[in-house]
């Protein structure tokens, strides 16, 4: 396997990673919104989390890595 290669891995582990600690996240958000009823500030925040995972999802982040067209 290339070098390439080895840093795409590396870089999807990392990717998965980080989904499934939002994904805990935001369940701990919507616990904590149901505890405190102080849900309009928590489903903002988490909107915007939301927000991160679609651009994490769409590689928007790692556009650096691409190489010269």
């Amino acid at each position: 396997m290339d070098s390439k290669q080895e840093e795409i891995n590396e870089i999807s582990s990392a990717v998965n990673e980080l989904l499934v600690k939002v994904e805990r996240l935001k369940s701990k958000l919507d616990s904590l919104c149901k505890e405190t009823g102080s849900c309009d500030q928590i489903k903002k925040i988490n909107q915007q989390i939301l927000r991160k995972k679609d651009s994490i999802l769409n590689a928007t982040h790692i556009n650096a890595l691409r190489e010269e067209e």
